[in-house]
Parts: C-alpha cells; sequence; structure tokens
C-alpha cells in the first residue's frame, strides 16, 4: 500500500520532574512513557483528528539531538538567546523499558536563577517536550472511530519549563505559523475510505 506523506507542524508533551541534584544545577526528567497514553491530535492536512501513539522502540526514537546539546527552553520560546535557561546534558538522554529520560542543567545567568530557585522549591513543576514526528503507521484498527497513528521515527529536540502543564493535544500549530516537516503514514491493513471517515467522524461528535 502506497504511503501517503503530510506536512508536520512540531509537537509537544508533557514531561514529569524527577530527581534534583542542587550541586550540578541537575534535574532528571522523564519525557515519555508507555503509560501516557494516545493523544487527540488533528491534522491539518486534512481537516481531520486521529489518536497519536508514541513508540519507545529504540529504532523509533531519534535522540541525537537531545544528546548533543538541545536547549531548555523558558515555554517553548526559540526567538532569542534570553529564552535558552539551560541544556540538556550530552548523552544524558536515554530509553529504559518503558519511559524516556534526560537530565537538563540550568544556566547560572542571573536572568535565569529565579526560574532554578522555583523549580527547587517545587513552585514551577511544569514540563514539556518538543518534538517532530517524520513517520506514522496508522493502526488497522481505529479508536472510538478515529483512526491511530504510532509515531514509529519521531525525535524530541527542546525541553521546556512550562507554567502550566496544558493539555498535550491543545498546542498543535497551524503548518502555516511554524516551520514544517514531512511526515510519512503507513497504512496498515484495509484503508478507509473518506465515506468511512466521515461516518466515524459524526459517530464521535455525537458522543460529545
Amino acid at each position: 500500500m502506497t504511503p501517503l506523506t503530510v506536512t508536520m507542524a512540531p509537537l509537544d508533551r508533557r514531561a514529569d520532574v524527577g530527581t534534583i541534584d542542587a550541586d550540578k544545577r541537575t534535574v532528571e526528567l522523564v519525557f515519555s512513557t508507555a503509560q501516557d497514553g494516545d493523544v487527540l491530535r488533528y491534522d491539518w492536512d486534512t481537516g481531520k483528528r486521529y489518536w497519536e501513539r508514541l513508540s519507545l522502540d529504540p529504532a523509533h526514537v531519534r535522540l541525537n539531538r537531545l544528546n548533543h546539546g538541545a536547549p531548555l527552553l523558558n515555554a517553548h520560546s526559540a526567538y532569542a538567546l534570553a529564552d535558552i535557561i539551560g541544556v540538556v546534558e550530552d548523552d544524558s538522554a536515554k530509553l529504559l523499558k518503558s519511559e524516556a529520560r534526560a537530565t537538563v542543567r540550568f544556566s547560572k545567568r542571573d536572568e535565569v536563577e529565579p526560574y532554578y530557585r522555583d523549580v527547587l522549591d517545587r513552585i514551577i513543576r511544569n514540563v514539556s517536550v518538543g518534538y517532530r514526528v517524520h513517520a506514522f503507521a496508522e493502526q488497522p484498527k481505529p479508536k472510538d472511530g478515529l483512526p491511530v497513528r504510532l509515531a514509529t521515527d519521531w525525535e524530541p529536540y527542546e525541553i521546556s519549563m512550562v507554567p502550566m502543564g496544558a493539555d498535550a493535544g491543545a498546542r498543535v500549530r497551524k503548518s502555516t505559523d511554524v516551520e514544517t516537516n514531512a511526515c510519512v503514514i503507513v497504512l496498515c491493513g484495509p484503508r478507509l475510505t473518506d465515506a468511512d471517515r466521515i461516518r466515524q467522524l459524526r459517530l464521535v461528535r455525537a458522543r460529545f
């Protein structure tokens, strides 16, 4: 079956603050787990929704950018050097049996100190990971009438401290508003027709 190619904007999901080392100014994060669950996303190319599922198979996750100095950002802002409040420690990103971890180190700049102190004091607790998806495998079995896409090639590229842990599906932005990438969707099993998808979408909407 011929794969589809769509335009993808960057995405993000919540991450969890873990162990803090005050002397080193580092924080260990869990940026994805097998229990994260599916996230409802919107496909700007087709105008349809789908469930996103992240694979933690080491063959499916590109950790190179995290392991070579990816930035720790202030709320996903990346327009000025001042937005960088730290860095992902080299070679700290790793995939364990059921979760993905990385360690970030805060800058010693005076303007970053208040953020770091608030993390130490557990005032700032919300973390988010930005990533791009390069390939999905659309699963043969839909969920709630919507297709399920398993990310089989995805790339975390920044980690952010954020003021509020927003819904993971809420920050998908229009592809015309941000730098995008091509994403290949491999269809697994029988492909549904547009009429089938419309019927399924109406069924989902009727439930809410």
